[in-house]
């Protein structure tokens, strides 16, 4: 086929070329878009102030104890923690934050009568959550990691071991789920103070709703792991990634009569965050699509 038919190499040449720009276009509009806003700045400086404290504390026990250690490969579970814990609720807030209020400032229906589509606009609301999700992996490896060079305690051979990728790698999904769902939450509600509300709202629910469930039977209780929340509690938490820790937790446990604790497997878990994440990002893009912005 000649080039003159559109479909020789500098015709795909020209569409990757005009894809690229595109791409560079909607990082810049929303690069603009989020580092004017003060809640941006408010939210990571926070962030990263939680994370700086954590660490800071980890270094001084390390220096004052014996027993504490903040070294790697062994810090990694110390580190992550930060992630999947205040992380994962910092980016819902976030990504609710900066998109919701687009609605009612006219910003998303400005850029759209300025020549974009709907579906790219999304898609700059999807490169807004890929970047908060590295913005926030980055942030959180280098304060941990950086505080392990201040700590007295020596090194491993290894320096990061695979139950320690296994760790952040749930981690990531953990902020991956809760920032599409913050997307999901923005262009469902359109308002960032009704937006936060639904999202803490239903955090408590859920928990009573598990609450309830674990009183129904075996089935019941096992449902309850499949829960949206319920399931990135469960992949953020350390004991899931580490079978040897929760081997000594469970040996303990027994000795106290206690039930040994269970999780699902980290493939399983992994899976239902992602389909979570595909779900919340297809309603979202629905909405966007067949609403008036």
């Amino acid at each position: 086929m000649s080039e003159a038919t559109g479909g020789g190499p500098s015709a795909r040449a020209r569409v990757g070329r005009n894809r690229a720009g595109m791409v560079g276009v909607l990082l810049r509009i929303e690069l603009l878009k989020a580092v004017k806003r003060r809640a941006f700045w408010v939210a990571w400086g926070a962030f990263a102030a939680l994370n700086t404290i954590s660490t800071v504390e980890s270094v001084r026990s390390a220096h004052r104890y014996d027993w504490a250690s903040y070294a790697l490969p062994e810090a990694w579970s110390d580190i992550v923690f930060s992630l999947t814990g205040p992380g994962t609720l910092f980016i819902a807030a976030l990504m609710i934050l900066l998109f919701a209020p687009e609605f009612s400032w006219r910003t998303g229906r400005q850029n759209v009568i300025d020549g974009l589509s709907k579906e790219r606009l999304y898609a700059g609301k999807v490169m807004v959550l890929a970047g908060l999700v590295l913005l926030f992996l980055v942030t959180t490896v280098s304060i941990g990691v950086g505080g392990t060079l201040f700590s007295p305690s020596e090194s491993g051979p290894e320096i990061v071991r695979s139950t320690d990728l296994s760790y952040l790698a749930g981690a990531v999904l953990n902020l991956l789920v809760l920032g599409s769902a913050g997307l999901m939450l923005s262009a469902l509600i359109r308002s960032a103070g009704p937006g936060l509300g639904v999202l803490f709202l239903y955090i408590i629910v859920e928990e009573g709703i598990v609450g309830l469930m674990q009183r129904g039977g075996e089935a019941l209780k096992r449902l309850t792991e499949y829960l949206p929340f319920n399931l990135v509690q469960d992949l953020g938490d350390d004991l899931a990634h580490y079978p040897e820790v929760l081997a000594r937790v469970n040996a303990d446990r027994a000795e106290r009569g206690v039930a040994p604790l269970e999780y699902l497997d980290v493939e399983v878990m992994a899976i239902a965050v992602l389909a979570y994440s595909a779900i919340f990002l297809l309603i979202a893009f629905l909405s966007m699509r067949r609403r008036d912005l």
